[in-house]
């Protein structure tokens, strides 16, 4: 028996936000799991083919992973996504990742970060652990991916549970979700309170593309729409990967899949 993990991430061009989220993660993981092979894969062609270009750096496909996994002779897999929730990118990942399944003896599939109202609970508590003293009494707004896909509604859970256990006025807005930044700020100006500053942090694993240019950037932006109201944004860029908290619950999936593999074949 051969044990292998491979940690699939969407990907970044932006070389300390990688650093800092994605391989502070895999380096989690080797640490909570030293006996077993790791391997990492990009699911976004157009971050591999700039890092490659520009950086010279080959990252793999999921599916040239699983190959090289299948070649080294890895007999019992899990696979780690690092996506935020089980939209269109982790269902993509799901179905190459079955495509293989045929050439282990074992392959486990553990769950995005946000699975059940459980996950839910315990990101809002572990997120505010790490931006309360920032925080203060400033508005908080969070900005998501966001998806067509029906667990978008995720979103809207973490901001709930953030809400109850801050007890502080927290938004969660999405690039590309049922939440925008313009329902946000809708609900920013109905609050009554004086328009003055508040935080604004990305609720993705890495702070790249999005989070440089969709929230923060000068123009038609997260923090340019709230300039443009009269708020004072003040951009964080960090990501998740970077919280502990949040590090922890992808190990606790690592783990709980890593329980469902029959190790006895």
């Amino acid at each position: 028996m051969k044990q292998g993990i491979l940690i699939v991430s969407f990907g970044t061009t932006h070389k300390d936000t990688r650093e800092k989220n994605i391989e502070k993660l895999a380096e989690t993981v080797r640490e909570n799991f030293p006996d077993w092979n790791i391997y990492q894969a990009y699911s976004s062609g157009i971050v591999r083919n700039i890092l490659r270009k520009r950086d010279n750096m080959i990252v793999l496909d999921i599916r040239e992973a699983l190959e090289r996994m299948k070649q080294e002779g890895i007999t019992h897999a899990l696979v780690l996504p690092t996506h935020i929730i089980d939209g269109i990118e982790n269902n993509k990942m799901k179905q190459t990742v079955e495509s293989y399944r045929e050439f282990f003896t074992d392959i486990k599939i553990a769950h995005a970060l946000l699975e059940n109202e459980e996950d839910c609970e315990y990101t809002a508590k572990a997120f505010w652990k790490e931006i309360e003293k920032t925080a203060g009494d400033k508005p908080v707004i969070l900005m998501g991916h966001g998806s067509s896909h029906k667990a978008d509604r995720f979103y809207a859970m973490v901001e709930k549970e953030m809400r109850s256990y801050s007890g502080k006025e927290i938004y969660i807005a999405t690039v590309e979700g049922a939440i925008t930044i313009e329902d946000v700020i809708e609900g920013l100006n109905a609050s009554q309170r004086e328009k003055g500053s508040v935080l604004l942090l990305p609720f993705m694993l890495v702070a790249g593309d999005h989070a440089v240019n969709d929230m923060a950037g000068e123009e038609d932006s997260f923090a340019s729409k709230l300039r443009n109201e009269g708020y004072e944004p003040k951009c964080i860029l960090r990501g998740i990967g970077e919280y502990d908290g949040i590090r922890d619950l992808y190990i606790k999936h690592l783990r709980e899949a890593s329980t469902l593999l029959d190790i006895n074949t």
